[in-house]
Formats: structure tokens, sequence, C-alpha cells
């Protein structure tokens, strides 16, 4: 890899972040990093961002795009996707379904058509499991080679009979045809206060001219500071070409700008949280505990974490009224902490004063005054 093109990754940061940030940017990655196939390791730095559009009702549409430079000595210099997914936004669990279109300069033989794509998720704490399926297909002209057996019929002047021979032979003629398969693709990933980690298996069923695949990828991304995070990944791949979805493996490391620190787009979280949470209260009940109490009508699970709970999360219990509670030692003294309803974003309860936090953005600030027991109550 060029100094110049090592320099292009600070610069498509750069560029990309202000009107992205304007539109609302869900997420934006940029990284280098090394990925090998039959034509060897080439160095390749790339750019990428999700979106999110305006909410239709109970669904939303996300935006997602990705640039990569390839140094390669012939084809497939840069590599562009796009796409639009449609998804619900219901917790903890939904789906979606979209289309991505992609191009390839350098490679004119195989044109990929768009790519249909659905799948579904669900979020259980902090861990969400996504199972999503791809229809891939392409259209490749070239010279295509087949054999043809024919039969050559002569006389036999030693017997005096006819006879016949079989006789292969190949022929070529340059042709356009079409190729289609399918793929599917499992992840985990599992998102913290400060760390992130994601892991995704995939497999290609075989088709006419399009052998199976198999392939596994990870990536860890460590919070440096609200919102900007670095990410290190290592796999394989069926984002490259397709003929060798098989083989490709990489290696990246990069920088993620994004509120949360999962990268994949249908993991988002209810695009209003705080209007889940109605009221915030915190019951003296003697002996150093105190009953914590949330208003969250409508949802299906609420928790709280804090510096008293060393910042993992706590579920509180519901009642019919939809008030959830849950009672905890706390000290006198100022606590931070936040609240999340069906494992959406990490909020400040309603009603306590809230500060900045290197990692989480916002936190609410908690007083609790010292107890003061009557003398006869002492020993």
């Amino acid at each position: 890899m060029t100094f110049s093109e090592c320099r292009l990754v600070p610069w498509l940061l750069l560029l990309a972040t202000a009107p992205a940030a304007a539109q609302g940017a869900s997420r934006l990655d940029a990284g280098a990093g090394t990925g090998g196939s039959a034509f060897g390791w080439q160095p390749r730095v790339g750019l990428s961002g999700e979106m999110q559009a305006a909410s239709l009702g109970s669904f939303r549409t996300l935006f997602a795009g990705a640039l990569d430079r390839v140094a390669a000595p012939a084809a497939f210099q840069y590599d562009a996707f796009g796409g639009v997914r449609l998804a619900s936004v219901a917790a903890p669990m939904g789906w979606w379904v979209g289309m991505t279109a992609v191009h390839r300069n350098g490679f004119k033989d195989i044109v990929e058509q768009p790519r249909i794509e659905t799948g579904g998720w669900r979020r259980v704490g902090n861990l969400v499991v996504t199972i999503s399926a791809v229809r891939r297909s392409a259209a490749m002209s070239g010279y295509f080679s087949r054999s043809v057996t024919g039969y050559n019929t002569y006389y036999d002047s030693s017997t005096g009979h006819w006879d016949t021979t079989r006789v292969e032979r190949t022929v070529g003629d340059s042709a356009r045809r079409s190729e289609r398969w399918a793929e599917t693709q499992a992840t985990v990933a599992w998102e913290g206060r400060r760390a992130s980690a994601e892991i995704a298996m995939g497999g290609r069923l075989a088709s006419h001219n399009v052998p199976t695949g198999v392939w596994a990828s990870g990536n860890i991304a460590v919070r440096l500071s609200a919102p900007l995070a670095l990410v290190i990944g290592a796999g394989s791949s069926t984002g490259g070409q397709f003929a060798l979805d098989a083989e490709h493996r990489f290696v990246t490391l990069g920088l993620r700008i994004s509120p949360y620190l999962t990268s994949s787009i249908i993991t988002t979280r209810p695009m209003t949280p705080a209007a889940a949470l109605s009221a915030f209260a915190v019951d003296a009940l003697g002996g150093g505990r105190y009953r914590i109490t949330l208003t969250a009508r409508r949802a299906h699970r609420v928790e709280v974490s804090g510096d008293f709970t060393g910042w993992k999360p706590v579920p509180l219990e519901g009642a019919a009224d939809g008030g959830w509670t849950v009672t905890l030692p706390l000290t006198a003294g100022a606590h931070r902490l936040n609240a999340r309803v069906d494992g959406g974003g990490w909020i400040a309860p309603p009603g306590l004063t809230t500060i900045s936090d290197d990692f989480a953005g916002e936190v609410g600030v908690l007083v609790v005054e010292p107890l003061h027991e009557p003398e006869g109550a002492r020993k």
C-alpha cells in the first residue's frame, strides 16, 4: 500500500463525518487492512456507513453503503455497495427486508445484479442473535466451451460392412448467461459499555456453476471516547468477488463513529426510548437498602445500571400498573446511573440531573441523603 493510499483513510473519515452526522448517521467506519484470495494478499482501504431515515409507523427505513479501494495489479480496483432496508422497530425482536446494489470496476465480464435480503433478530439482554438470507445473481459474458458427442459412419472394406465410430469434440463460443444462488448467515453480537464483539458464520448452497462455500468472521470494538471506537476484525468473507468467496480472507483495523458499538443496522434500538419512561422514584427501606421504581407502561423489560452495580445491568420486576421496581443497597452520596427499556439505548431516568460520560454519552445523577436514625433506635 502506498503512502497516498494510507492517507485516504483519515481523509475519507473527515469528508464523510460532517454530512452524515447532519443526517443522523447511526454508524460510520473507516479503516485499512489486507485481503487474500487466489490473487494473493492485497492491501485495502475503505469507508462504510449506515444512516437512519424517517419512520413509517412501526417501521423505519435504513440506508447503508460502502466503498473499498483494493491495491490489486489488475481488476477490482474499487468495490461499491449501496442499499436500503425496511425494518421493524419492535423490541426485543424484529425483522427486515431490503435490497443492495453492487458495482465493481475493472471486470466487465461479470456484472452482479442487486441482492435481495431478508432476516430477523432477537435481543436477549446484551446479546443479539441474527439470522439472514440473501438471494444473489450475476450476468456473465465470455467464452464458454462445451463437449459435443457425434458419430461418424464409414464403410469397412475389410469386412464389407458399414460401421459407426463415436467422436467427442469441444466447441466454444462467446455468450452471456445468468447464474443465481442463495446464501445464509447467522450472527451473534454482544455489546457492553466500553467494548463489543461480533461473530458471524455463513454458507452458500450449491447451484448451477456456483460451488458451495462457508465463511466465518469476527470483530472487536473498543470505545476510545464517545462516539469513537477502535475496531479489529478478521476472518473469511462473501463480500468479495463471487467466484472466490470461499477463498477470500481478510484482516482489518479501523475506526468507528457511532453511539453504539455494534455494527449491524438490524440491531437498532427504538427511535424514542426516553418516551417509554414516565416516572422515576427512590424510597429508603432502612438498613442501607432502597427501592428504585421506574414507570414504563408498555415495556416488556426494564433494566438499570450504575456505579453501585459495577455498571452491570440489573433487571426490574414489573407490576400490572406499569411500575417496575428493584431493591438495592446504596450508600450516601452521589451515584451515576442509567436505565433502558426492552434492550434499547441507555438513558438517564426522568427527573434526574444529567452529566456527560466518556463512554455512554449522558448519565443521570442520583443523590442519596444520609439517613438520621432516632436516638432510641441506635444500639
